[in-house]
């Protein structure tokens, strides 16, 4: 993926492992070197017969000895001069280069890695999407996603190079005192498992954070969007609101607050424990150094190299572990999440079956309930829908109506029972002739931050046929929407543009609708998308729909139709728990607790005494007579 600047990483990473050793080695060799040229020229000094005598330290002999003492002086550490300062440069130069790495690197990595992440969540099982804990998985997964790949591959590097360094350091601190080394190693490994532990701990907390800001952006949202600015002013909720953020957010700051306590502590008690270990260890060389088994350059080297590690150590370990540990934690949820069940073919467009139509659809004995529930939403549920018909589908909240949609669509395949279309089961057919065969607008009907057109056009991707797209428009009254635009159908809506226009409610319904009639779906779903509208205007939009709907299929029958392949009939399926549209439907279901108890023409269950949907009506007649 990145193998230029992962190799750089690590290699910058092993050179800086060795520097500390190669530093102090050149320290003993330039103090040892140092010593030799000064007792040298110390006893040429001394054994000069003008050294008695001030008149014999003047003379140019004597000089002349001591210039030698200086070219001899310079000669001998002009090597190790140059390794140290070679190590300086190294230390000054290296950080801009690798900042330039690093930036090149996540910039490369988010090309890859978040196409990768969204092409995964695009085929997912639909579960997941409902499912709370499975979206906290997700958000926490993909949000910055080269971020956190990049910092987990520096800790990896860091450790690499911590592990190196105290292994050269060590090798030569215990070939001079065994008990030296035995010492560094009975308080590094504690402190290396302390470190790690935290860092586990602190990730459990930084889940819990995260979570809890997911929720308090959403607060901001609903505080700053302009979606939201007329209820904000009508209803006066945002100091409400506001608290509700602070709160939130206070807690979230709590959390992360108490990981970096846990953090500081670790690492400042690691930094006093590392300081305490190196002067332990100066001490125990001592003896070496007595003894002549070390010498005073390595000694000073060692030292300084020593007291620049426990310096890098003090801050770098706990940060390091708790690195790895907090990858650790993100790669098992990334596994989590990369194992997720994918839908079959969810990624692919929709394709058309030639010669297709749908002649009946049919649930037999469709019993269904949600991931994690106990309940059931549909249970030994029964019906069959003939083709070339509008159907109503209606009931009280929470009767199930969506579901049957969810079911019908393909979103959901662990029910019980079968679902035949054209007598055939659904779990047959593949994803892409199901998205062919269906088009929907649901309650929560996306609204597309692109131009007017295209809001439409993403109803079939295959292809562009602007004579049906300027007859959906006419149809459904949107020619003066269009008009009142600054670029008509290709002005921008939404908000993220500079010029973007929003629509009302009312019109973005309509682009809604007309993007389903665009697609040319062989069966039309339309799942309560008019339920912001009042009653009256939510039957207007159902009536121009209908009447689109049935020219369409008249030009169709005539020989007019705009494609080869078209389907001649359609069906059309309203879920609804408003009864003014449903009148217009050529049949009705009415279900209830998950069965459907009554099915026919609306004057047929109008007349049932006792009826759920005559009960209905009665109390909802008010809402459409005038």
């Amino acid at each position: 993926m990145i193998p230029y600047h992962t190799g750089y990483l690590l290699l910058v990473a092993i050179i800086n492992a060795f520097l500390p050793t190669v530093q102090a080695l050149g320290i003993a060799e330039f103090v040892n070197r140092v010593e030799r040229a000064y007792g040298d020229a110390m006893g040429e000094v001394h054994s000069m017969e003008g050294w008695h005598s001030m008149e014999g330290w003047h003379s140019m002999e004597g000089w002349h000895s001591m210039e030698g003492w200086h070219s001899i002086e310079i000669h001998m550490v002009l090597a190790p001069l140059i390794i140290l300062l070679g190590i300086v440069i190294f230390k000054q130069m290296v950080p801009s280069v690798t900042n330039l790495v690093n930036a090149s690197a996540q910039n490369r990595l988010k090309a890859v890695l978040r196409n990768r992440f969204m092409k995964k969540q695009a085929v997912l099982q639909y579960r997941y999407i409902e499912d709370n804990e499975s979206c906290a998985l997700i958000y926490r997964v993909c949000g910055n996603v080269e971020d956190r790949y990049w910092a987990g591959y520096r800790t990896v590097c860091s450790g690499i190079e911590l592990v190196i360094k105290c292994a050269a350091l060590m090798g030569i601190v215990m070939q001079a005192s065994i008990l030296s080394g035995v010492a560094v190693l009975a308080v590094s490994v504690p402190l290396f498992y302390l470190a790690y532990r935290t860092g586990e701990q602190n990730y459990d907390l930084q889940k819990d954070a995260i979570e809890i800001k997911r929720r308090y952006q959403y607060l901001s949202r609903i505080l700053s969007d302009r979606d939201h600015a007329k209820e904000r002013t009508i209803f006066g909720y945002a100091k409400h609101i506001a608290r509700e953020y602070d709160s939130l957010s206070d807690y979230a700051n709590q959390k992360e607050t108490a990981t970096l306590k846990k953090r500081y502590a670790n690492m400042k008690s690691g930094s006093l424990t590392m300081v305490l270990l190196a002067v332990i260890i100066m001490l125990l060389l001592l003896p070496a150094l007595s003894s002549g088994k070390l010498s005073n350059g390595l000694y000073v080297g060692l030292v300084t190299s020593i007291l620049n590690l426990v310096q890098g150590m003090s801050w770098n370990l706990s940060g390091i572990m708790q690195g790895a540990a907090d990858l650790n934690a993100y790669l098992h949820d990334v596994g989590v999440f990369l194992n997720m069940e994918e839908k079959e073919d969810a990624a692919t467009e929709p394709c058309r079956i030639p010669g297709f139509r749908v002649e009946t659809i049919e649930f037999r004995n469709v019993s269904f309930r949600y991931p994690g529930r106990e309940e059931y939403v549909l249970k030994d549920c029964s019906f069959v829908l003939q083709g070339n018909k509008c159907y109503a589908v209606v009931g009280k909240n929470g009767a199930g109506k969506s579901t049957l949609t969810k079911l019908l669509t393909g979103l959901y395949e662990d029910y019980q029972g079968q679902i035949l279309i054209n007598g055939k089961d659904l779990r047959e057919y593949r994803y892409g002739e199901l998205k062919w065969m269906f088009s929907a607008v649901f309650q929560d009907f996306a609204r597309y931050a692109l131009s007017f057109r295209d809001n439409i056009l993403v109803g079939n991707v295959n292809e562009e046929n602007e004579p049906l797209l300027e007859r959906i428009i006419e149809k459904l009254e949107l020619e003066s929407c269009v008009q009142e635009l600054p670029r008509g159908m290709d002005s921008e809506l939404g908000k993220l543009e500079k010029d973007g226009v929003d629509l009302s409610g009312g019109q973005w319904q309509k682009l809604a609708i007309a993007r389903l009639l665009y697609s040319k779906a062989p069966v039309n779903i339309l799942d309560e998308p008019t339920a912001a509208l009042d009653p009256k205007a939510e039957a207007k939009v159902y009536e121009m729909f209908w009447q689109v709907t049935m020219e369409e299929e008249h030009s169709m029958e005539e020989g007019h139709s705009m494609e080869e392949g078209y389907p001649m009939e359609k069906f059309t399926i309203l879920v609804t728990h408003r009864l003014g549209a449903a009148r217009m439907a050529d049949e009705i279901l009415v279900l209830d607790q998950g069965r459907i108890i009554e099915q026919g023409t609306h004057n047929a269950l109008i007349g049932l005494e006792n009826g759920l949907y005559k009960e209905m009506f009665d109390n909802q007649r008010c809402w459409y007579e005038a």
